[in-house]
């Protein structure tokens, strides 16, 4: 069983970030390793574009295969076009009353290198839609140019992100499929 937390102050090493714990809470080790990465790529860029987006599938499919393909096509275009070697991500699974999972994504990226979304998001919603046969919604201020060392660029996109973690909607799934993944980029040695 998962630890849940209704907290509203996460502490991961030195900072504590407040999150969206309400309504179902959120899962503590899904929260960890989304900040986690957050984090990381903030030690290989000064500034970091993150971006917060939703995909949604037309039919349900038991793996998350389609979140794979997804990101290779995607990543593999982001290290082309902008010339970076580190991509950071996060996403979720979740089904509740709908007969179809879907996703809810993060891509972070160089911020020296991109401090808008719109490429990115016609990119993605390229794959997405027309490969993958989907439908990328994007929400409202779905962007954050964060900053090394700057809390107040930082928290407010911890806080939109920590969604991902909420436990609501994580167990329509077969029990070896995942309910999240992140980026597995480790921290700049200094």
């Amino acid at each position: 069983m998962s630890c849940i937390t209704k907290d509203k102050i996460i502490t991961i090493g030195s900072s504590s970030w407040l999150i969206n714990s309400s309504g179902s809470g959120l899962i503590v080790h899904s929260l960890k390793a989304i900040i986690n990465q957050v984090n990381v790529i903030l030690t290989h860029h000064s500034r970091v574009h993150l971006i917060r987006f939703d995909l949604r599938l037309y039919h349900y499919t038991d793996d998350n295969k389609i979140i794979v393909t997804f990101n290779k096509r995607l990543h593999k275009w982001l290290k082309r076009k902008y010339q970076v070697d580190k991509v950071g991500f996060a996403w979720c699974r979740e089904q509740e009353k709908s007969e179809q999972q879907h996703y809810h994504y993060v891509v972070m990226i160089n911020g020296h290198k991109v401090r808008h979304p719109h490429e990115i998001l016609k990119k993605a919603t390229e794959i997405w839609n027309e490969h993958l046969g989907g439908s990328l919604y994007t929400p409202k201020n779905c962007y954050y140019n964060l900053k090394r060392n700057d809390f107040d660029s930082i928290q407010p996109a911890i806080y939109r992100i920590s969604y991902l973690a909420k436990a609501k909607g994580k167990g329509k799934k077969p029990a070896q499929t995942k309910n999240y993944g992140t980026s597995r980029m480790k921290s700049k040695v200094t």
